[in-house]
C-alpha cells in the first residue's frame, strides 16, 4: 500500500476507483455537451481532444493536474453534484478558486461534499493509476492507494 500526503481543501472521506489524467480538465466544455445536458443522469466527459473523452466521472476518485477554461467551472461541478453524478472525490496538483467554489457551494447549499485534496508532487501521476482503489481523507489530506 502506498501513501501520499497532500493538503485537504474540502473535508470528507471517500474510497473508490481512480480515474487519472495528466491533462488539465475543462469541466465546462467537457461536461456541458448535449448528452449530459439532456440526459440528466450523465457525467460523461466530452472533449474529443482529451484522454478522458467519453469517460464517466461519476463515482470515481478523479485525479488531474488542474482545471482550465471557463469561469463557469464552479457552476458546472455544482450542477453535477446536485444531479448526484459527481466524482466521489478529487485529487489535484493545483486547486483553483473556480473548482473549489463549486465544491463549497455544494456543501453549503446542497449539504453534499466532494472531498478535494491538493498534491503538488509531480510524481502524483506515477503513483496513482486509473482503476487503483484509492482512499482519500479531505480532513487530513491523506491519500492511500490500496491496490
Amino acid at each position: 500500500m502506498k501513501e501520499l500526503q497532500g493538503r485537504g481543501i474540502i473535508s470528507g472521506q471517500a474510497t473508490g476507483k481512480a480515474l487519472v489524467t495528466s491533462q488539465p480538465l475543462n469541466l465546462t466544455s467537457g461536461l456541458s455537451k448535449p448528452w449530459n445536458l439532456f440526459n440528466r443522469l450523465a457525467a460523461v466527459y466530452y472533449d474529443r481532444h482529451h484522454e478522458l473523452y467519453k469517460k464517466d466521472l461519476y463515482n470515481r476518485v478523479l485525479v488531474f493536474p488542474q482545471t482550465i477554461g471557463s469561469t463557469f467551472t464552479g457552476m458546472v461541478i455544482l450542477e453535477t453534484i446536485r444531479r448526484g453524478r459527481a466524482p466521489l472525490a478529487m485529487v489535484v496538483q493545483q486547486a483553483d478558486t473556480l473548482l473549489t467554489s463549486g465544491l463549497i457551494l455544494a456543501e453549503v447549499w446542497l449539504h453534499k461534499k466532494v472531498p478535494l485534496i491538493e498534491v503538488p508532487d509531480p510524481q502524483l501521476f506515477n503513483l496513482i493509476k486509473t482503476n487503483d482503489l484509492v482512499e482519500v481523507n479531505g480532513d487530513t489530506g491523506a491519500i492511500r492507494i490500496i491496490g
